[in-house]
């Protein structure tokens, strides 16, 4: 017998669609869309809220900074919670919370009384909220659908994130226009009531975690797994790596509407909206190529695109140039993004499964805020084309460093 008649064929994978086949998970994704914009909108509406009250391309990367650092200092003791508490009840407390902080600042900012310090606070505000809320999110996300199934669920919840990413600029660049910046903040408050009420109308889920822990034993047992997982550690440090050179873009991208093109709220809305138009196309077209490449080449191909990116954006003198450059930018970010987050997930235990998702939150977010600070205090003293060359060449350069890091992971299912 010939070695291709004993071999099987490989198993084709479940479509794109299949989580959308539970109705539990239909309804928990229909609201977290409407967050997503919602979200996206707020983000616009305090970056741009910033520019017009402090021009310093530092502030503004302190306002991204601003959301991130929470994640560093609660993502753990969310991740804790997450695996030990009711998860369905910890999100709706916590977008109740969100949505009052959402409505506080558009009456400040309604009545002009914001300054860059009480901005920054209510971003911090809100960043707290996001760290505590998002391992339980990712954690009941696992709860709705079969393991097998999870790449499907990530990559669907990367889709709302960059197509509420697409919507929600162009909705607050009119909103701002038309009405000023309190319009995107009290729409985010809206977005935050609509994820509440997915989880008022639902009864409590059958808890799986692992309640015999002590708080403080499973904080330690979580930042003992980090330090004792070699694959985990890999992934964590290769992240963080990539996340400081090629989330420079995210915080600085209104200060290339403004600076560099010379534009106004509708100009950075375009910008984050090709950007959001470039990780839709990646999220929907990287299905059937996942199975075909390993995720460390999926790192290589979007690390090279990211580079490329940067220096079609560093020499954009136009907006559909500018335009064009974000789209290749969305398209590499969101496949690297992708990438990393199903390799991390697909690695864990079920039992570290929320303490998993907040150490991939607590790295992300350490990332993103170096990202905003280093490259913000580069802009301010060399100017936007220096900081975007040098942040495309940093991705690059940081990829070799870490290539070696491999993302191939060995399921862990079991609880041992």
């Amino acid at each position: 017998m010939s070695p291709d008649a004993q071999t099987p064929p490989p198993t084709p994978p479940a479509p794109l669609w299949a989580p959308l086949a539970s109705r539990e998970f239909r309804t928990f994704y229909g609201g977290l869309f409407i967050t997503m914009v919602g979200g996206w909108m707020n983000g616009i509406g305090c970056s741009w809220l910033m520019t017009s009250l402090d021009n310093s391309a530092l502030m503004l990367g302190l306002v991204q900074a601003s959301f991130t650092l929470p994640g560093i200092i609660f993502s753990l003791p969310a991740g804790v919670l997450a695996d030990k508490t009711d998860r369905r009840k910890f999100i709706l407390t916590l977008s109740v919370v969100m949505m009052a902080i959402s409505i506080d600042l558009a009456v400040l900012a309604a009545l002009g009384w914001v300054r860059p310090w009480s901005l920054l606070l209510h971003t911090l505000a809100m960043g707290t909220i996001f760290a505590l809320q998002s391992p339980a999110m990712l954690s009941v996300m696992q709860d709705m659908v079969p393991r097998e199934l999870l790449p499907q669920a990530l990559t669907l919840n990367s889709i709302s994130l960059n197509v509420g990413r697409s919507i929600g600029p162009v909705i607050a660049g009119a909103l701002i226009s038309s009405f000023g910046v309190a319009a995107a903040f009290l729409v985010n408050s809206f977005g935050n009531a609509a994820l509440a009420s997915v989880f008022i109308r639902k009864r409590p889920h059958e808890m799986r975690q692992h309640l015999r822990e002590s708080f403080l034993e499973a904080l330690w047992n979580g930042l003992r797994f980090a330090a004792t997982e070699h694959r985990l550690r890999r992934m964590l440090i290769r992240l963080g790596l990539f996340l400081t050179c090629a989330s420079a873009l995210l915080a600085l991208m209104p200060m290339v509407a403004r600076v560099q093109l010379g534009g106004g709220p509708a100009t950075f809305g375009t910008l984050v909206t090709w950007v959001g138009v470039g990780s839709v196309v990646s999220a929907f077209g990287r299905g059937r190529l996942a199975t075909r490449i390993t995720p460390d080449i999926h790192i290589h191909i979007s690390v090279v695109i990211a580079a490329l990116a940067y220096a079609g954006l560093a020499f954009a003198h136009t907006l559909p140039e500018a335009s064009a450059a974000a789209f290749f930018y969305g398209l590499a970010w969101t496949n690297a993004t992708i990438t990393f987050q199903v390799a991390m997930q697909m690695s864990l235990p079920t039992s570290m499964r929320g303490r998993g998702a907040s150490l991939f939150i607590m790295t992300f977010g350490t990332g993103m805020m170096l990202g905003g600070v280093i490259w913000g205090i580069v802009a301010d003293l060399a100017g936007m084309r220096v900081t975007l060359l040098g942040a495309g060449l940093g991705t690059f350069i940081f990829n070799l460093l870490t290539s070696r890091m491999s993302l191939q992971t060995v399921e862990q299912t079991d609880d041992a």
